[in-house]
């Protein structure tokens, strides 16, 4: 990024903590794609701020904006409000949303608390109207401030996501389409998840910005309550983030994808969304958001870099000086003090908050504050050897605090393995489980020297903080989570649901043989059950990925090894080897990686490919140098590809792709059962073999300027080779450089002449010689020229 001080910052809207509260409210009904909007504003005590909106959809009706100062509505951090609003839901009888404007104690500014709970995708939003289509391009520095946070959270069923999000617009002369660019800053889960959706026309692309560089706000996370978090987005990072997925899947539209001046910020959303089961559980909470400001500074111009795993996207700092649980230290966590026999105990659990596992640990603690605060929480220190306890209260906790093995039975819900004091535990730990019959069991391992859990027939969820931990519930049918953090670990998955996180040692994972979801962060062994259906993100690269039928690799990262069975897919990722070994597959949007197939592949995008397939082959728009054997197959072009082709069967290329319009280059030499080639737009050269070979011409997509249509073949020795053209071709320069070099044939197909001959003797009256060339016009359009050929006659053509 370089940097030039010649002009001021810009705000693009106002601020509505500063000109509000009254806002316009929409009408949940949408005209020729615009959004309708009540007539009137609310009708609070301040202003008014022209340039955001209230937005709510799925609601059982709309908000009305007469009614909010009808009532007013506590907030134990700012007071009454100055208007409340609150409706149902228009998918589900127990869905519903408020919306509250409170001042700010310390300021006076406004804050504007959104919730949501249950429904159908039901959300209420803080949504700028202002138009700035093509306006602000990001080309130059676009950065969102604002303060947000989340309270009163609760609720254990249906989903909650809150956060910033984005629509920008691509204009290039070429292509127009939209990107959804989220910022999910409060997921339900804890940690926000990735979510990426790139249809093939590029129109409707959704783009969630996650990892490492994205910080976030755990609402399980009780010390989060109530809590303001300063909050900085730079949108330029996160929105090459989604170029280079976009890149990934497409590589042709590199060079328009990476130009930023082609992106403009077109629209900005603040708010939530719920979706519930009916059940007063479902999850809600108040998001809280103050002071929302986008700027545009023309001082900073920027290229595309994509920095997205190495510096910030979004940035928090707590209003108030509190801990934030996106900083990335390791620190100790004091578990609520508990009393067990009489004696006031205080368990230390070390862990790294930016890993899942740290985050587990710390919704485990806050989980058993509100126990202990409701007086429904045993506890007992474990001796090593079996244990047995039956608790009456709603939930009871094991303390394993020393070195050694141990056994539990009874119903324990909750189980540590960590000190009650400032020292280690001395040594490593080992857990028996499978007796004790609770339905849930929540485990968190922080034993340096490592722990060895096994389990039983139940669910539950597992956190190996730090040490070299063996988690084993191949015994469970359950649903387990399961988090480790930095040391080299072994887990064996349970026979129903896992959602495993491994973290950045390197790991081994044994799944079960139901539905695995996988994200793995160091350099992992992953071994897939048969019958399972998997789910597995590859972030950490180096990795080992050996899996059975019906699963789906996202490669993030490189040098991954990678096997697949039918019904498959894999996509993305650099320098990685991707075997199939059965049935039929898809691989896309991968650089440089070596994939092989035992039976048929489709292999999508991607580019300086090596392709090995025994069976049918379905490759689209990949580029650079690519190597391809397949049984048979079908090979769409793209920009740049150059493809050296073997096979025993015959193969079909195409160059006729939309956007297609450069140089392309297809090897064919070693085809033995012949080609067919199909030129398009832009300068294709093809090379056929020994085998009997044929070459379309003037098949270039609908649209393109013949001026850049042209293409050089060589039919080969051997057998002989026919080229030619079909009625309605497009124009072009077309090259064979070969003509003589077998028995060949030029052909006109669908023409319907009522004389063949006739119609050839009036092409050749067309006919130029130079050189020891001859050229000659095809409906005086395409030029067809070819070398060393001074005897051209009607019995070279066929005409039909």
């Amino acid at each position: 990024m370089s940097t030039s001080n010649q002009q001021a910052l810009t705000d693009i809207y106002t601020d509505p903590s500063i000109d509000g509260p009254n806002l316009v409210m929409n009408t949940q009904q949408v005209v020729n794609g615009s959004i309708i909007f009540n007539d009137e504003m609310s009708d609070l005590d301040g202003g008014s701020s022209p340039d955001w909106a209230v937005i709510q959809w799925n609601g059982a009706t709309a908000l009305d904006p007469s009614v909010g100062d009808d009532t007013q509505v506590w907030d134990d951090n700012f007071g009454y409000s100055v208007g409340h609003w609150t409706q149902g839901s228009s998918t589900s009888a127990a869905g519903e949303t408020s919306y509250n404007v409170f001042r700010d104690p310390d300021n006076g500014h406004y804050i504007y608390q959104l919730a949501a709970q249950g429904g159908k995708l039901l959300d209420v939003q803080l949504s700028a109207v202002k138009a700035i289509d093509g306006q602000y391009s990001f080309n130059h520095q676009l950065t969102a401030t604002f303060n947000q946070g989340i309270s009163n959270y609760s609720g254990t069923t249906g989903t909650y996501q809150a956060g910033i999000n984005f629509t920008i617009n691509f204009h290039s002369a070429t292509m127009n389409f939209g990107l959804f660019l989220q910022f999910e800053t409060v997921d339900y889960k804890g940690v926000p998840q990735t979510y990426v959706s790139l249809p093939k026309s590029l129109g409707g692309s959704i783009y969630n910005v996650s990892g490492s560089q994205a910080a976030y706000i755990n609402p399980n996370d009780a010390s989060n309550d109530g809590v303001m978090y300063q909050t900085t987005i730079d949108l330029n990072q996160g929105l090459m983030a989604a170029i280079k997925a976009m890149v990934g899947l497409y590589p042709s539209l590199a060079s328009q994808l990476q130009d930023l001046s082609n992106w403009y910020l077109s629209g900005t959303y603040i708010g939530v969304e719920s979706t519930g089961t009916g059940l007063s559980t479902d999850v809600t909470g108040n998001y809280n958001v103050e002071d929302p400001t986008i700027t545009y500074d023309t001082s900073k111009t920027v290229s595309y870099a994509d920095q997205s795993s190495t510096a910030p996207i979004v940035s928090m700092t707590p209003e108030e000086g509190t801990g934030s649980t996106t900083t990335a230290t390791k620190s100790e966590v004091s578990m609520p003090n508990l009393v067990v026999k009489g004696v006031n105990n205080t368990v230390y659990v070390p862990y790294v908050t930016s890993d899942t596992a740290g985050a587990m640990a710390k919704s485990y603690a806050s989980s058993l504050q509100s126990l202990i605060a409701a007086g429904s929480l045993d506890n007992s220190i474990l001796t090593t050897g079996s244990n047995s306890f039956v608790s009456s209260q709603k939930a009871s906790q094991a303390i394993v605090d020393t070195a050694g093995s141990y056994g539990v039975s009874g119903n324990y819900s909750n189980i540590v393995i960590a000190s009650t004091s400032s020292t280690t535990l001395g040594g490593a730990v080992t857990l028996d489980t499978t007796q004790n019959t609770a339905s849930y069991l929540n485990i968190v391992a922080a034993d340096q020297y490592g722990s060895t859990v096994k389990v039983g027939n139940s669910s539950g969820s597992y956190a190996g903080t730090q040490g070299n931990n063996v988690f084993n519930a191949s015994n469970s049918t359950g649903n387990w989570n399961i988090a480790t953090s930095s040391g080299n670990d072994t887990i064996y998955g349970a026979s129903g649901t896992n959602t495993i996180t491994g973290g950045t040692g390197n790991n081994v994972i044994y799944l079960g043989g139901s539905n695995n979801f996988v994200t793995s962060v160091g350099t992992d062994t992953i071994y897939g059950a048969a019958g399972a259906i998997d789910t597995v993100s590859l972030q950490g690269g180096n990795s080992v990925a050996n899996l059975k039928t019906n699963a789906a690799v996202m490669d993030f990262s490189s040098g991954n090894k990678i096997t697949i069975g039918d019904n498959s897919s894999v996509y993305g990722g650099t320098s990685s080897v991707v075997n199939v070994s059965s049935g039929s597959a898809t691989v896309t949007g991968t650089q440089g990686d070596t994939i092989s197939a035992a039976g048929n592949l489709q292999v999508v995008h991607g580019s300086n490919q090596n392709i090995s397939v025994s069976g049918a082959l379905t490759f689209i728009s990949g580029t650079g140098q690519t190597s391809i054997a397949a049984g048979s197959g079908t090979i769409f072009g793209a920009d740049g590809l150059v493809a050296t082709l073997s096979s025993a069967s015959r193969l079909l290329f195409t160059a006729n792709q939309p956007y297609t319009t450069g140089n392309q280059m297809i090897d064919g030499r070693n085809v033995a059962g012949g080609l067919s080639a199909w030129t398009g737009a832009g300068q294709q050269t093809v090379l056929g073999g020994t085998a009997s070979d044929q070459f379309y011409f003037g098949t270039a997509f609908t649209g393109v300027s013949s001026s850049t249509v042209a293409a050089t073949v060589t039919g080969g020795s051997g057998a002989g080779n026919m080229f030619g053209m079909l009625a309605n071709h497009t124009a072009g320069n077309f090259t064979i450089t070969d003509f003589r070099a077998a028995d060949n044939k030029f052909f006109l197909y669908n023409y319907k002449p009522s004389s063949s001959d006739a119609a050839a003797q009036n092409i050749l009256n067309t006919a130029t010689v130079s050189g020891g060339n001859t050229s000659v016009m095809i409906d005086g359009t395409a030029k067809i020229t070819f070398l060393g050929v001074t005897d051209l006659k009607v019995s070279d053509f066929t005409i039909s």
